[in-house]
């Protein structure tokens, strides 16, 4: 019994590998959506300094932001890389 399954993982090992050498590149690749734009490559790392989240991120409608809110209630922006976040509104308490 034991070889059997010994020989079953074997060839199940050896299939994988001999299956996934032919052009494993487009295997393991997501299917191309024509018209789409492959931007995740150039993501960068934003840091948000004293403040707990970002909990989420968005983008207005002209294109600016992102904005994040944070577990302090504050709702920050993005500025680009010379101003950082900034504080663009407080939620309240009181709604």
């Amino acid at each position: 019994m034991n070889s059997k399954i010994i020989a079953s993982a074997t060839f199940l090992a050896l299939f994988a590998i001999i299956f996934t050498s032919f052009n494993p590149q487009n295997f393991f690749s997501p299917v191309p959506i024509p018209g789409s734009k492959n931007n995740l490559h150039a993501a960068k790392l934003l840091n948000v300094t004293g403040a707990v989240g970002p909990e989420s991120l968005v983008f207005d409608s002209h294109g600016e932001g992102p904005y994040t809110g944070v577990a302090d209630g504050r709702i920050l922006k993005w500025e680009g890389k010379e101003r950082g976040w900034t504080e663009f509104a407080v939620t309240s308490s009181n709604r």
